[in-house]
């Protein structure tokens, strides 16, 4: 698994609970799924029988009070909940419009609202998938329900406490139900769904739903015509027939033999290793249940297919903790800094003991180095006593030579030593320069300290004279 693939799992990693509810004609479903952190399981699913579309007073009451015995018996949190309605419920359009439009999508859609559908913008609730035809044009498939049909469901599930996020279709609720049996879109899909006097043949195709057409019952009783049909709709979107699998599912007792049974059959044993649920739920005979578990899987955030006829401004937040995802990247940063802390605190300790092994090696060259400290401060307090005041008088012999010494002589050494001065050098005459001495009130007993010697017309001399204290 890469990083990008665990990035992407953890994000859909959760602890939720979500409710799922399909009002279908002549029943509602409800389905409660649970999500804890990757593992998917129905806990309870169950359908509650309505009146008829014309009773809107009881139908409502009904609804309610579904809705209200269900989270009540089984303690459901029904925060989080989605609406599933039949596709009958909606109106659909294909539009296209240049590629420039795609930055202003929405605000173009409300512009053609009223030129696409026979209501007006206000009286409807809409959404909308889009694909690109080529590197011009956008191909806009809209979807739209009348805000009417909307508000008895929210008005009667509003009576039982529950505010949905998203109202989705019993097509697309069917397909993100497979596509989490399946593992992920999967390539192109058909769908044909049944629900009584008409059959919705759906196309989804890299997840989105790109085609939708009601058709009455009668004209797909036979195989032949549910082929033309959907081959119309796959030359449409440039599909081939060997790419799409086909799916079918009846949404009412007893209509499964109204649509021929084309490619998958019992759509609830797909989600068998996939999805935990009773026993019962697989051995199930009631078909509105299917959708509604597949708007459960929208309200965990599993769903695929990206449909929600639910304005912005309708949709009820709550606050929902952390993610599952930020608990864990807490939780390594967490382990992270305190092991980064501790690896810290064992360097700084490792350092000290090895910075204490070296002093303990050169403990003995600092006790010898201290000790030719302590001799060489005891040599130049000596040298200091013995020197004291003698840079200056050295100095003053030296003015005192400079003054003496001829001009055609020269000193090769000088001595000062124990008050005893030593010169050699080259004079024309070396006798003159022991006068010289002698007259000077520094200089006393002055000689030769061994005979002259001629050196071309000078003579080299070694002079002793005695420094006057």
């Amino acid at each position: 698994m890469t990083v990008a693939e665990l990035t992407q799992r953890l994000r859909r990693a959760d602890f939720l609970d979500g409710l799922g509810i399909y009002v279908g004609a002549h029943e509602v479903a409800l389905a409660h799924v649970v999500k804890r952190f990757f593992k998917v399981a129905v806990r309870h699913a169950r359908t509650f029988p309505l009146p008829a579309v014309d009773r809107a007073a009881e139908r409502r009451q009904a609804l309610a009070q579904a809705v209200l015995t269900f989270a009540r018996e089984h303690r459901v949190d029904t925060r989080r909940a989605y609406l599933c309605v039949p596709r009958a419920d909606a109106a659909f359009n294909r539009v296209l419009l240049p590629a420039a439009a795609r930055e202003n999508i929405a605000q173009v859609l409300e512009y053609e609202m009223e030129h696409l559908i026979p209501l007006p913008r206000d009286q409807v609730y809409f959404d909308f998938s889009m694909r690109d035809l080529g590197e011009d044009r956008l191909e806009v498939l809209l979807m739209c329900i009348p805000r009417e049909v909307v508000r008895g469901y929210l008005e009667a599930l509003e009576d039982a406490f529950v505010r949905p996020r998203g109202i989705v279709l019993a097509s697309t609720a069917i397909a993100d139900y497979l596509a989490f049996c399946r593992g992920g879109p999967n390539g192109p899909m058909g769908l044909l769904v049944a629900a009584g006097e008409v059959v919705e043949l759906a196309l989804l195709t890299g997840g989105r739903l790109v085609a939708s057409q009601l058709v009455p019952a009668r004209r797909l009783s036979e195989p032949a015509e549910v082929s033309r049909s959907l081959a119309r709709q796959l030359a449409d979107e440039l599909i081939t027939p060997d790419e799409v699998q086909l799916y079918h599912w009846s949404l009412s007792n007893g209509t499964r033999s109204d649509v021929p049974a084309v490619g998958e059959g019992d759509l609830l044993a797909l989600a068998s290793g996939r999805l935990e649920a009773p026993v019962e739920f697989f051995e199930s005979s009631e078909p509105a249940l299917l959708p509604a578990v597949g708007a459960a899987l929208d309200a965990v955030r599993e769903g695929t297919v990206p449909v929600n006829l639910l304005p912005v401004e309708g949709r009820r937040r709550y606050e929902e903790g952390l993610s599952i995802a930020t608990i864990v990247l807490v939780a390594l940063t967490s382990v992270l800094l305190l092991v980064w802390g501790a690896s810290a605190l064992v360097k700084d300790e490792l350092l000290r003991r090895q910075v204490g092994e070296g002093l303990v090696a050169v403990e003995p060259q600092v006790r010898e180095a201290k000790t030719l400290q302590d001799e060489i401060t005891t040599l130049r307090k000596q040298i200091d006593i013995l020197t004291a005041g003698q840079d200056q008088r050295v100095t003053l012999l030296v003015r005192e030579l400079t003054d003496l010494v001829p001009a055609d002589a020269y000193l090769t050494s000088l001595n000062l030593r124990q008050g005893r001065l030593t010169l050699e050098g080259s004079a024309r005459s070396a006798s003159d320069l022991i006068a010289a001495l002698e007259k000077s009130k520094h200089f006393h007993n002055v000689s030769f300290t061994s005979p002259t010697t001629k050196a071309g017309d000078k003579e080299r001399f070694s002079i002793v004279a005695e420094v006057a204290k």
